[in-house]
């Protein structure tokens, strides 16, 4: 059976990054829905953002990422964010969770080991769809941790090094 395999951490890590290299070496990659939803926003002057209107981003983001759960996998596969994160992003503004995420069968649909990218500042840069600051990046870092391990992940946190070593990390692992 393949695997789909979460890459995840706070804004501004390297993940996109690393997603990026990893399809470039032949894996399939789902891209970061989050920012595709942002991007949508940001072009009809929305607040469904993280920084908004996060219950209302977090029902987006819960569509779309349905829609991508159910596809078919094969081979294994990397998600650039899981929908634990967006448990994450609730916590971090002590907002509710909605019960279709407090009841998800996560273990159904990810495969219980995630790489987790740590807050590095030395890489963190801010864009459009990323205006946390380092600070606020490091709140949530805490929160995607807690999450993750609330929900028996079993967190693998990749090093702060070049792209290479960090997929070299990550093949070494599955």
């Amino acid at each position: 059976m393949h695997k789909k395999y979460i890459i995840t951490g706070a804004p501004g890590t390297g993940k996109t990054s690393l997603i990026n290299e990893l399809n470039e070496r032949g894996y399939l990659c789902y891209e970061e829905i989050s920012r595709k939803i942002i991007k949508g926003q940001q072009k009809v002057n929305g607040n469904k953002t993280p920084w908004g209107d996060v219950s209302g981003f977090v029902d987006l983001v819960y569509t779309q990422t349905i829609k991508e759960l159910t596809n078919p996998v094969e081979q294994n596969t990397f998600i650039d964010r899981g929908l634990p994160d967006a448990i994450a992003y609730l916590n971090a503004r002590s907002l509710s969770i909605p019960k279709y995420l407090s009841n998800f069968p996560f273990d159904t649909h990810y495969e219980p080991i995630i790489f987790l990218a740590p807050p590095w500042k030395e890489i963190y840069t801010n864009d459009p769809q990323r205006p946390q600051s380092f600070q606020e990046a490091k709140h949530i870092h805490k929160h995607l941790i807690e999450v993750y391990q609330n929900l028996s992940f079993c967190i693998k946190i990749l090093p702060k090094v070049t792209l290479t070593k960090r997929v070299d990390f990550i093949r070494s692992i599955i």
